[in-house]
C-alpha cells in the first residue's frame, strides 16, 4: 500500500511538472521589440477644424437718406455749407451711363441729393437689383471706361474733367453694387470721393 501511494504521488507530481513545462516559454523565445518600433499611440488625435469661409456681404435697402451713410459721413454732409439734403433745385442725375439710366427705369430707387442748383452737388440713387441686372450694369460700366475693383460689393468709378463756360469742372461717377443692391453716385466739384461711396458701402453692405 505504501508503494502504491508513492507511485500515485509520483505520477501526480509528474503530471503537474509536465503541465508546468508545457506552459513555460521556450528558451530564447522571450518577446523583444524590434529596433525602432514604438508602441501604438493610443492618445486621442487632434481633429483639424476647417477654416470658416466668410459669407459675402449682403445688402440692406435703407428706409431714408439718413440711413444711406455712416453716421460720421452724414454729419459731415449735413453740416457743410450749401449742402442741403434733397433740395428740389438740384436735378443732376446720379449717372450719365445709358445702361445705368435704363436700369434705373426698371427699379424703385431712393434718391438722395446734396446741394442746390449750382456748380457743386451730389446725386445718389439706391435700389435693389438682382444678379442679372448687376451683370448688365457691370458690362455697361466697363464699356463706358469705368475702372472696377473686385469685392463684395463691387465698386466701379470714372473721373472726368468737364470744360464749360464757367471753366473746368471735376466730376466723378461711382457705382457700388452686389449682394442684391446698387448705389449710383455722381458728384460735381465736391471732392467727396472715394470716402463718400466708401461710407455708403459700409452702411448698406454687411
Amino acid at each position: 500500500m505504501n508503494i502504491a501511494r508513492s507511485v500515485a504521488a509520483l505520477g501526480l507530481v509528474a503530471l503537474v511538472a509536465a503541465g508546468a513545462a508545457a506552459c513555460a516559454p521556450e528558451p530564447g523565445a522571450e518577446h523583444t521589440e524590434e529596433p525602432g518600433a514604438s508602441a501604438p499611440d493610443t492618445s486621442p488625435s487632434e481633429t483639424s477644424v476647417p477654416e470658416s469661409t466668410p459669407e459675402p456681404a449682403g445688402f440692406e435697402m435703407p428706409a431714408d437718406c439718413a440711413s444711406v451713410y455712416t453716421d460720421e459721413m452724414f454729419d459731415v454732409l449735413d453740416g457743410a455749407d450749401g449742402f442741403q439734403l434733397n433740395d428740389p433745385s438740384l436735378t443732376m442725375l446720379s449717372s450719365e451711363v445709358v445702361g445705368a439710366l435704363e436700369l434705373l427705369d426698371q427699379v424703385d430707387p431712393l434718391r438722395c441729393t446734396w446741394g442746390v442748383a449750382s456748380e457743386t452737388g451730389i446725386a445718389t440713387t439706391v435700389a435693389e437689383i438682382d444678379d442679372a441686372q448687376a451683370d448688365a450694369l457691370r458690362t455697361a460700366l466697363e464699356q463706358s471706361g469705368f475702372t472696377c475693383t473686385d469685392g463684395e460689393p463691387e465698386v466701379c468709378s470714372l473721373k472726368n474733367t468737364i470744360n464749360g463756360d464757367a471753366g473746368q469742372a471735376e466730376s466723378t461717377e461711382t457705382h457700388v453694387f452686389g449682394g442684391g443692391g446698387w448705389a449710383a453716385t455722381r458728384e460735381l466739384n465736391s471732392s467727396v470721393e472715394p470716402e463718400y461711396s466708401e461710407s455708403i458701402a459700409a452702411a448698406l453692405w454687411s
